[in-house]
């Protein structure tokens, strides 16, 4: 599995930086940039909802106010109807225009999980973006970064094909119980 450190090191080798022992203590402005967009790639790789970081059937509870607040390590949260919508990191019931719900609600969640905790396969596409991402901002160029649009193209590839190994997806929906009508 690659560190936090491994990653931003890589991103500071695409502008010619030095690597660094540690992510502790004084920071350069290339190490916080480069911390930064890797954050930033990490989150928004993620909200893509993947087999890794999504979990169904998550039951929100309401507190003693009847709110249900959201934590943070959720940057979504999906319901099963168009009633319920995430604000102000609660949720908001938009039938009777408040945020007091009566009941626990079933949910489908996708959880946003610190960089080491991805899998390899998640943890590459993100380096490389934001290696990617941080030598353009950088350096003003593309061509400064180790790391292609091509690279971005079959790191991404990567990740969808594991994506559909891992979570064996199928095209036949769930209520298909495999009995086939008709005459023959």
């Amino acid at each position: 599995m690659t560190t936090k450190l491994e990653a931003i090191n890589i991103m500071l080798s695409c502008i010619g930086q030095a690597p660094l022992n540690s992510l502790e203590g004084t920071k350069s402005s290339f190490t916080v940039s480069a911390e930064n967009i890797l954050n930033t790639e990490t989150k928004r790789i993620q909200l893509e909802g993947w087999y890794f970081n999504t979990e169904k059937n998550y039951i929100l509870t309401p507190d003693k106010n009847k709110n249900i607040k959201i934590p943070d390590d959720i940057i979504e949260v999906r319901t099963k109807s168009r009633r319920y919508v995430v604000r102000n990191k609660k949720i908001y019931d938009n039938l009777k225009h408040t945020f007091e719900i009566n009941c626990p609600l079933d949910t489908e969640v996708v959880l946003k999980l610190d960089f080491e905790n991805m899998p390899e396969v998640a943890q590459t596409y993100a380096y490389m973006s934001a290696a990617y991402k941080f030598a353009k901002r950088e350096l003003g160029s593309e061509k400064a970064c180790i790391y292609t649009q091509e690279d971005l193209t079959e790191a991404k590839h990567a990740m969808l094909q594991h994506e559909l190994e891992i979570g064996r997806y199928t095209m036949i929906p769930d209520f298909y119980n495999g009995n086939i009508r008709g005459e023959l």
